[in-house]
């Protein structure tokens, strides 16, 4: 069974990060909200929830705002 944690940066836009948590495993994902359908990049795994972040950090350049299931 996984879970699923949404992850918003800071700043306006395109925003919207997922973290797909597989036991110790994390896939982090960037979202691209569509009028139809969304689109995922995927970016990284990390072995931790605070090293996904890391990854998202990185790649958006910017701070977590806000982190929902």
């Amino acid at each position: 069974m996984s879970s699923l944690k949404r992850i918003v940066v800071q700043g306006g836009g395109n925003n919207l990060y997922q973290v797909r948590i597989y036991g110790r495993d994390h896939l982090v994902e960037k979202v691209a909200v569509g009028l139809i359908s969304n689109s995922y990049q995927k970016l990284g795994r990390a072995e931790s929830f605070d090293d996904a972040l890391s990854i998202i950090r990185s790649h958006s350049g910017r701070e977590i705002q806000s982190i929902s299931r």
